[in-house]
């Protein structure tokens, strides 16, 4: 019986007393161990988070655009003024028929009747000039920025101030009304044999109006 002893003989030897054990087993935590199993297996199914994917929209063409549209973005911001292919041209033109630009100086106050670099005895009252590099008795037609101008020749060399360009006898600077200011700017040219400064001012001239 549960709960009692057994004495009862086993092949005629009296059995040892014996008590079954009267404590129930425990049972297992089932219910934990499904709860556990089951976010396992979510956790391993759930979607991995998404990376976001490079459309390449940035690259994409633009829209398109209407006839009238492509006009006015190709039109010229308001105001801008395009280079004339002509009127470059013929700046150019002009700029090559100058030879130079800048600083007239004049010199000859206690220099007359000494030898210049040429050999020849300065004359303050000739129409000559000191020049750096142009070959003595180059003839050269200098041209003041209000329209007065002289032709010289050079005999000299000079100016040996710094920005000038040319320096005049007194006669030509007379001619270009700057004896008083003592320098002005100007342009200037090599002439041309039979050339005088008549034929290259309408050269000019010309070139001036047509641009």
């Amino acid at each position: 019986m549960d709960g009692h002893q057994s004495t009862r003989p086993i092949g005629g030897v009296p059995a040892v007393p014996t008590r079954r054990c009267m404590q129930r087993s425990q049972p297992w935590p089932w219910a934990a161990l499904v709860s556990v199993a089951t976010a396992v297996v979510l956790v391993g199914c759930a979607p991995a988070p998404l990376t976001p994917v490079d459309t390449g929209a940035h690259l994409q063409a633009p829209t398109a655009l209407t006839p009238l549209q492509q006009l006015r973005r190709m039109a010229p911001a308001p105001g801008l003024q395009l280079p004339d292919p002509l009127r470059a041209a013929r700046q150019a033109l002009r700029d090559e028929m100058v030879d130079e630009q800048g600083i007239a100086s004049w010199y000859g106050p206690g220099l007359h009747g000494r030898r210049t670099a040429s050999g020849e005895r300065f004359n303050t009252h000739d129409f000559t000039a000191a020049h750096p590099h142009y070959a003595f008795g180059t003839r050269l037609c200098v041209l003041s920025r209000d329209g007065k101008v002289v032709e010289v020749r050079v005999n000299d060399r000079g100016p040996y101030a710094k920005n000038r360009i040319i320096d005049l006898s007194r006669a030509a600077a007379e001619a270009l009304d700057m004896v008083d200011s003592g320098v002005r700017r100007v342009q200037l040219w090599k002439l041309d044999a039979e050339e005088t400064c008549d034929d290259r001012l309408d050269v000019l001239a010309a070139a001036a109006e047509a641009g």
